[in-house]
C-alpha cells in the first residue's frame, strides 16, 4: 500500500496531532495544564506509533487502524476540554479532515519541487514547518472565532452527525483510491490522485466552516431573540408596576388627607398617638422609595411590596440621580433582572430570617457602582462572569445576566459576580 504518492505516516500523525491541539487551545479546558501538557504528549506518541505501524500493515487493516487514530483525536479532545460529546464529536470531525487536508495539500507541493530537483531533509522540514503553520494557524484563527472560549461548546445530536457524516464521506472519497484502485471514484495516476485527495479534504473543510458558520448564526439569532423576550418581560413588567405604584401612591395621598381632617376632630389621646405613627410610617414609605429616579422607584416600589407579602427583608440605599444617562429599558433590565434573581433564590430559604436583599447605588472614583446582594446558602458555579445555572432547561435560562451584562457593556462597563461568606454579589461599574 505504501507508495510515493502516499502521505509519510510521521507527518499524519503530526497534523492529527495539531489539528487536536487547535481545538484544545481555543475551548475551555476541563482540567489543569500539566495534565493537558502529558495528554498531548501522550497522544502525539500513540498516534506516531500508530500510524507508522498503519504504514505496514496489509490494507485490510487499514481502516481499523484509522479508527484507532480517530478514537484517540476524539478522546484527548474530550478528555482535554469542558466540551458535551456531541460537540467533541463535532469537533473531531473538523480537526480530522483538517488534518487529512493539510497532510494532503503539504506533500502535493512537496512532492511537485521535489519532481524538479528539490528535495532531502531539511526541505522536507521547511515544508512541513511552513504548510502546518500557515494551514492549522489559520484554521485556529478560525476557530476562535466561531467556537465559545468560556463556556462549553454544546451541539445537538443532530448536528454532531451530520458532521460527522460529511468528515466520514470526505475521508473516504479522498482516500478511495489506496485502497481500491478499480471505482468510479478512483484514479492510478500519481498526480490525479494528489489533485483528487487535496481537492476533496479542502471541500470537506470548507463544508464544515461553513456549517460550523450556520450554527453560530442560529445560536446568535436564538440568543438576540431570548434578550429581546427578557427585556421586553422587564420593560412590560415595569409599566404594569409604575401603574401599581402609582394607585399606591394616590391611597398614600388619600389617606394624608383623611388623617388632617380626624386630627382636627376632638380625639382621645390615643386615637392621637395611633395617628402619628401611622403618619410616621407614611414619612418612612417616602423616604425609602424616592431615589431621584422614577424609573428606579417604581421598580424597587413593585419589588419592595413583593417581599414585604413574602417575608423578605428588602432595603435599598440609592442615588437614582446617578443613572440619569442610562436608558429606561437598560435601567429596567440591570435592577429588574438583579432583583428578579434575588427574590426567587432567597423566598426559597426556609429561614425567613435568612431572606434578605440589599440594593445600593452610589459613585465612586467617576464610576456609577450598583451592587445586589442576597443571603445565598448554596455554592453556587460562577463561570465567564455568568452563573453556571441548576435548572433542567440550561439552554433557555441565564439570559436575564446576559442582558444585564450586555445592557452594562453598552456604556463601556463591566459585571462581575462573586460568592462570599454566604452572600451572593453582583456589581456593576459604569463609567459617569
Amino acid at each position: 500500500m505504501q507508495n510515493i504518492a502516499d502521505i509519510p505516516k510521521l507527518y499524519t500523525a503530526l497534523a492529527e496531532w495539531g489539528t487536536c491541539l487547535i481545538f484544545i487551545l481555543v475551548l475551555q479546558k476541563r482540567t489543569k495544564k500539566w495534565k493537558i501538557a502529558a495528554i498531548l504528549l501522550l497522544l502525539l506518541i500513540l498516534l506516531s506509533v500508530l500510524q507508522y505501524y498503519i504504514g505496514i500493515w496489509p490494507v485490510k487493516l487499514w481502516i481499523p487502524g484509522m479508527v484507532c487514530a480517530m478514537l484517540l483525536m476524539y478522546g484527548s479532545i474530550y478528555i482535554c476540554c469542558k466540551i458535551s460529546s456531541t460537540g467533541a464529536g463535532a469537533c473531531w470531525a473538523m480537526a480530522f479532515i483538517l488534518a487529512e487536508f493539510g497532510a494532503a495539500f503539504e506533500w502535493q507541493i512537496y512532492f511537485y519541487f521535489s519532481a524538479r530537483g528539490l528535495s532531502g531533509f531539511w526541505f522536507q522540514a521547511a515544508c512541513i514547518i511552513f504548510f502546518y503553520t500557515g494551514i492549522f494557524g489559520f484554521a485556529y484563527w478560525i476557530e476562535r472565532k466561531y467556537l465559545p472560549r468560556n463556556r462549553m461548546f454544546d451541539i445537538t445530536m443532530k448536528e454532531m452527525v451530520v458532521s460527522v457524516l460529511i468528515a466520514v464521506i470526505t475521508f473516504s472519497l479522498s482516500n478511495i483510491s489506496y485502497v481500491y484502485e478499480d471505482t468510479p471514484f478512483s484514479t492510478r495516476v500519481t498526480g490525479e490522485l494528489f489533485y483528487v485527495r487535496t481537492l476533496v479534504d479542502f471541500a470537506g473543510v470548507l463544508l464544515l466552516f461553513m456549517l460550523q458558520d450556520g450554527w453560530r448564526e442560529l445560536r446568535l439569532r436564538k440568543e438576540l431573540g431570548m434578550l429581546n423576550t427578557v427585556l421586553r418581560r422587564q420593560y412590560e413588567q415595569y409599566n404594569l408596576e409604575k401603574e401599581s405604584v402609582e394607585l399606591i401612591n394616590r391611597k398614600y395621598h388619600d389617606l394624608k388627607h383623611q388623617i388632617a381632617v380626624i386630627r382636627a376632630e376632638p380625639n382621645s389621646e390615643k386615637k392621637e398617638t395611633y395617628l402619628i405613627k401611622m403618619e410616621d410610617d407614611i414619612k418612612k414609605y417616602e423616604a425609602q422609595n424616592k431615589t431621584g429616579s422614577s424609573v428606579l422607584d417604581t421598580i424597587i416600589n413593585g419589588k419592595h411590596l413583593y417581599c414585604i407579602k413574602h417575608d423578605i427583608n428588602f432595603t435599598c440605599v440609592a442615588n437614582g440621580e446617578l443613572l440619569s444617562f442610562l436608558d429606561i429599558m437598560d435601567i429596567c433590565t440591570i435592577f429588574g433582572n438583579a432583583l428578579d434573581n434575588a427574590v426567587e433564590y432567597v423566598e426559597k430559604l426556609k429561614d425567613r430570617e435568612k431572606r434578605i436583599i440589599k440594593i445600593v447605588v452610589h459613585a465612586q472614583r467617576e464610576f456609577l457602582i450598583i451592587k445586589v446582594e442576597n443571603y445565598c446558602e448554596d455554592k453556587i458555579e460562577i463561570n465567564n462572569s455568568l452563573l453556571v445555572t441548576t435548572k433542567k432547561d440550561k439552554e433557555n435560562h441565564g439570559y436575564g445576566l446576559k442582558s444585564i451584562r450586555n445592557s452594562v457593556e453598552k456604556y463601556g462597563g463591566s459585571m462581575t459576580l462573586a460568592l462570599e461568606n454566604n452572600w451572593f454579589h453582583l456589581r456593576i461599574c459604569i463609567p459617569l
